[in-house]
């Protein structure tokens, strides 16, 4: 929704008056419908909106002479007619048509100036009496106030987002800062009608311009042996551009947000999956989604146009899950066409355990907060420890996350950790420079493993500075 829809939602003054017929509905019993004309000077009175047996009123136009209606705004005070069909003020074959019987009329004035009139109508004759003319007339002001607001907002910000009437920031006359500072009056206009529906306004925006493709991209992270340092696998991670810099969770996060959190994943999914041809083979490619998207059928299709035997599901969210079965039928249905399953952030809770034991992964993956430390930490060490030795029961590969220093690769590998990533073993980087990483990590590698030195490493990736990667496996799409 953009600024003008947000504007245009909150300020039109059919939207606010629809609002006043329903509570108006509501709030007299015996009422079975409610409409409010609107007139200016001597004009006619125009129905705009209407609920219940009225609603055939709008569009209707009635004279300030003649109808009951029009005296109510003239003399600004409010009329009854407890029998419609035989008062000679009211329109008796419009009545019938209608089927009113009885309504009380009251008029909505802001001082002298004349908003219009507020009906409220019955089937019964005689269906209202003291209490609802004086709890009406008492609502007059409130109503008037409300309604004539939302007509003068609707013709203030049309005048301020149109673009028959263009102002340029102070210190900057040029065109470029006239759009500039439209801009952000209407920005401030919407945040006004409605508090931080701007922000989301921006947010929907920035999402539904990288879904096109613009400001996206797709950088690799090897998954290497820990003994021989050859690379294993990569896993396929986005970068945003922005403005604003924010890391790929915030963004992935701010989608969800939205309701395009499964848009943005399979998006970024389709991306990464478009590459597996021109990634070398064997590898494998990991790609990330949470429990919805991985059991979705639009995820199936994508794995299903790929390569499934070179492709690794991640799932990347662990709390709140509810359909395990669901779950589990994915998880076949993937395997079934090749495809491996992993279990994302491992060892962070008992969410994440309960998530292994429920999927059955092929892939068990150790979050970066169990590896980081692991060196100085026999918890972490006891921890990650088990989860080999359910691997090696359950057939499941482990991979540490977010190796940073030698001392953590020395005792991850000391554990039986097979494979791993992280910023000491290689950045996220392009397909070319996976490329030559995989060349480089063919050549003998025996020596460089006994001394904790895993090898070429790829440089930083696309988007860095937006990221704000600071160490650790990058945050995944």
């Amino acid at each position: 929704m953009g600024l003008r829809e947000i504007v245009a939602e909150t300020s039109d003054p059919a939207s606010v008056m629809e609002r006043v017929v329903a509570e108006t509905v509501t709030l007299v019993p015996d009422a079975d419908g409610a409409a409010i004309a609107v007139c200016r000077d001597d004009g006619p009175l125009c129905f705009t909106v209407a609920a219940g047996n009225l609603e055939g009123f709008v569009g209707t136009e009635l004279p300030l002479d003649g109808s009951l209606s029009g005296i109510a705004v003239r003399s600004g005070v409010v009329q009854h007619s407890s029998d419609t069909t035989a008062d000679p003020r009211v329109d008796s074959a419009a009545s019938r048509a209608l089927g009113i019987s009885s309504m009380i009329c009251v008029p909505l004035r802001r001082g002298d100036e004349r908003i219009g009139v507020l009906n409220v109508a019955s089937r019964r004759p005689g269906a209202f009496g003291p209490a609802d003319e004086a709890n009406l007339d008492k609502l007059a002001g409130f109503v008037s106030t409300v309604v004539g607001a939302a007509i003068d907002l609707a013709s203030v910000t049309s005048r301020l987002l149109g673009a028959d009437e263009p102002v340029g920031a102070a210190d900057d006359p040029s065109p470029r800062g006239q759009v500039a500072y439209s801009g952000a009056r209407g920005v401030f206009v919407a945040n006004v009608v409605r508090p931080g529906a701007a922000v989301g306004s921006a947010a929907r925006d920035r999402i539904e311009m990288v879904l096109t493709g613009t400001g996206h991209a797709v950088v690799f992270q090897p998954i290497v042996s820990l003994h021989t340092g050859a690379v294993h696998a990569v896993e396929a991670l986005s970068r945003f551009a922005g403005p604003p810099e924010q890391t790929p969770d915030r963004w992935f996060a701010e989608a969800a947000g939205l309701g395009l959190g499964g848009q943005l994943e399979l998006f970024a999914v389709e991306r990464a999956l478009a590459l597996l041809p021109e990634l070398p083979e064997p590898l494998r490619m990991g790609v990330n989604v949470g429990p919805e998207t991985f059991c979705s059928a639009e995820l199936i299709d994508l794995v299903v146009t790929s390569d499934p035997h070179r492709v690794i599901v991640e799932l990347t969210e662990h709390t709140g899950i509810e359909d395990y079965p669901g779950l589990r039928q994915a998880r076949q249905e993937l395997r079934a066409l090749g495809a491996k399953v992993a279990i994302d952030d491992t060892g962070t809770g008992f969410a994440s355990l309960s998530v292994v034991l429920q999927i059955a992964p092929d892939i068990i993956k150790l979050d970066r907060e169990l590896t980081s430390g692991i060196d100085l930490d026999p918890v972490r060490r006891a921890l990650a420890g088990s989860l080999v030795g359910f691997g090696a029961e359950t057939g499941a590969e482990v991979v540490a996350e977010g190796i940073e220093t030698a001392d953590e690769l020395r005792v991850l590998r000391d554990i039986g950790i097979a494979y791993g990533q992280g910023y000491y073993l290689a950045w996220p980087g392009t397909l070319e420079e996976v490329a030559a990483l995989l060349a480089a990590s063919r050549t003998p590698t025996r020596s460089r493993a006994a001394r904790n030195d895993p090898g070429p490493k790829l440089a930083r990736c696309p988007f860095a500075r937006s990221v704000g990667d600071r160490g650790g496996t990058c945050q995944a799409i």
